[in-house]
């Protein structure tokens, strides 16, 4: 084993963000101050929306989403390429979930199987589809949003991976969660995201009635009446309130998203240049560079499980950390015994040879070429 380590991701804090959040420590409001109002409006300026409410994860952003969609008993259509907290939250609100598959090479919901599931239901059943974005690619929002009319389904994007990405639609960029195509977005601050507020989320939308409920749900229920001290039990509701430390780091880091995401999208063009010639290209595929992307992850595919998990584990023994994102739901025990056996072609032949390979704002071009003379070890011995 070597003493050399190069995470597949990592949080980049500077000294701009230690100061935001020592001025919280030092201000008189921990909680519920001007920080969130703060976070909020620039969220709001970033994505040029309605309404943005932030909340303690990105996993509480999905069931506060849910909550306001009222989707108990609904059928929802969504994509088993993704982490367990977009179908559990689904789970947690009582809704029918139904896997729709994916494009085998990107992860990302296949709009023509989303077409035929959709297909299915009936006219006057409750639906919604959660798209979720992958590797930084935003999911095919537009035509999502053509079939969603045409079946009068909610659809809330998962952009926890997307955010800082765009997409293009008729000749106009839209940027992931703004909400032009859907009628919530999600976002998540963990510290692996395009920008961290510690742990945090938000909610995006501009419907006022969506946001309303939100904001219910995340604090309570309870409605304050004007000039006095009475609550009103709205709904019943949860504590998913971001603090004020989380908001002013979220709100320094806002300030740097764009870099990030440019200094994510250079590795990106560095991988890409030496992928494609040997001793990789017999070995491994890629999705070709996206200009939207944000590369939240950089995904590389090998031709079968067992050559992946070989490359797995030889790189961890050169102080390489990888990550398999992810394999399907519906081989997880609990998503077995909920919805039996499934098999999806395009997601089986996704999960079989994803691996996440190390991208993050500050990864050194030496820690780069290192990946990759690793990567071309382990290609050269399969």
């Amino acid at each position: 084993m070597t003493s050399k380590h190069i995470p597949y991701s990592r949080q980049t804090i500077d000294d701009s963000d230690i100061q935001a959040v020592t001025e919280v420590l030092k201000s008189d409001f921990l909680s519920q101050g001007p920080s969130i109002r703060a976070f909020e409006a620039a969220l709001r300026d970033y994505l040029n929306v309605k309404h943005a409410i932030v909340c303690s994860n990105g996993t509480s952003a999905l069931h506060l989403s849910y909550l306001a969609s009222e989707l108990q008993s609904a059928t929802v259509f969504t994509t088993p390429i993704t982490f367990a907290a977009t179908s559990n939250m689904l789970h947690a609100v009582g809704a029918r979930i139904c896997f729709v598959d994916v494009d085998p090479l990107t992860g990302i919901m296949d709009t023509e199987a989303l077409k035929e599931a959709l297909g299915t239901t009936s006219p006057s059943s409750k639906k919604a589809i959660v798209p979720v974005s992958l590797q930084g690619i935003a999911a095919n929002l537009p035509v999502i949003h053509e079939l969603a009319k045409k079946y009068r389904a909610t659809v809330i994007e998962d952009a926890a991976h997307s955010f800082g990405g765009t997409y293009i639609f008729g000749g106009e960029t839209y940027k992931s969660a703004s909400c032009v195509h859907t009628d919530l977005a999600t976002l998540s601050f963990h510290p692996l995201k395009t920008i961290t507020c510690g742990e945090g989320g938000a909610v995006i939308t501009n419907d006022d009635r969506l946001a309303e409920r939100v904001r219910l749900f995340l604090n309570h229920g309870l409605r304050s009446q004007p000039d006095t001290y009475v609550r009103e039990q709205k709904v019943w509701g949860y504590n998913d309130r971001m603090s004020e430390l989380q908001a002013a780091l979220g709100l320094s880091q806002l300030k740097r998203i764009d870099t990030f995401v440019e200094k994510r999208r250079a590795i990106a063009r560095y991988y890409l240049e030496f992928l494609s010639k040997e001793p990789y290209a017999s070995h491994l595929t890629c999705v070709p560079y996206h200009e939207g992307s944000s590369y939240h992850l950089f995904v590389v595919h090998f031709k079968d499980r067992k050559k992946r998990d070989f490359a797995y584990r030889k790189l961890k023994e050169n102080g390489v950390e990888t990550g398999v994102h992810y394999l399907p739901l519906y081989e997880y025990q609990g998503y077995r015994e909920l919805l039996g056996e499934l098999s999806l072609s395009g997601a089986d032949t996704y999960a079989r040879g994803c691996l996440s390979l190390p991208i993050y704002p500050n990864l050194s071009r030496d820690a780069q070429a290192y990946v990759l003379d690793k990567l071309a070890a382990v290609c050269q011995n399969l």
